[in-house]
């Protein structure tokens, strides 16, 4: 999606090394990251330096139909992190669905279209016709993780209704099969840990603490590893919930909620900012 060759051609044509480029922006070990490795950084830092070489993030993508389309679709899984679903919707309705070719940018598209209905219409119904087209389609099977994310997507509208049962159902699937996900590329990993995350923040409200914390570290651990810093800050926050629910140490609590907040800060979550105010 990111032609990251053209980003280099780019800033050495401007005669800029890494390190000026990335001064007072991000370090050049992320830059280095992204320029030799594909780690792709934050919408933010990387916005950020783009905006430093005079040029847009959409002047780096490659401009086929259909890699145009998978950053729409990758531009609306950043606007689910930050909460911004009014974001989502305008970036799907952009988007042609009759008009899409490749299996995987359906599959994605629907998913977003229920986390669409499910999060701003608040249409559970539509929702689920959404995840279930999903679990229906005959190269979902293949697919994994957008299999795993219809799952998680139909235990979001249980949970929603209050039936902790049918929720706990489609998790309990999810939870025997996420050890065998392969991990391609960043969009990959990106939903894997939405997985993850929403899972913690579903056994944590629903008391379980244990398999919480369970999903949340290893989020957690996924994110130091693989150098993302997506999903770090709700995972903090809920991993402070967790602890405060727990009786654990208030000093545990703080350095969670401090951490949360500037992860959050640096993805621009301003939803996520007002829930650690409130419990700060």
């Amino acid at each position: 999606m990111i032609n990251i060759n053209k980003f280099i051609s780019i800033r050495k044509k401007l005669g800029l090394s890494q390190t000026e480029l990335c001064n007072g922006i991000c370090t050049q070990s992320t830059l280095s990251k992204f320029e030799n490795n594909g780690r792709i950084p934050s919408l933010k830092i990387l916005n950020s330096l783009c905006d430093r070489l005079n040029i847009n993030v959409a002047d780096i993508m490659d401009v086929d139909s259909n890699k145009k389309t998978s950053h729409k679709l990758f531009e609306a899984d950043f606007a689910v992190i930050q909460l911004d679903f009014p974001k989502v919707a305008q970036l799907l309705a952009s988007i042609n669905k009759d008009g899409l070719t490749r299996q995987e940018d359906i599959l994605h598209y629907y998913y977003l279209r229920g986390l669409l209905a499910l999060n701003l219409d608040h249409a559970e119904t539509d929702a689920l016709y959404y995840f279930n087209t999903i679990l229906d389609a005959h190269l979902s099977k293949q697919n994994k993780i957008y299999h795993l994310l219809a799952l998680k997507g139909c235990s979001q509208v249980y949970d929603l209704q209050n039936d902790v049962e049918k929720a706990r159902h489609y998790y309990d699937i999810i939870l025997s099969s996420i050890s065998n996900v392969q991990l391609e590329d960043e969009d990959s990993l990106l939903q894997f840990l939405s997985i993850l995350c929403n899972g913690g923040e579903f056994y944590g409200r629903n008391q379980d603490y244990e398999q919480s914390n369970k999903l949340l570290e290893m989020g957690y651990d996924l994110c130091k590893k693989r150098h993302v810093i997506y999903f770090t800050a709700r995972i903090l926050f809920q991993l402070a919930q967790n602890n405060i629910a727990e009786n654990g140490s208030q000093q545990r609590t703080t350095q969670y909620l401090n951490d949360s907040a500037a992860f959050a800060r640096l993805n621009n979550n301003h939803v996520l900012l007002e829930k650690i105010s409130k419990l700060a």
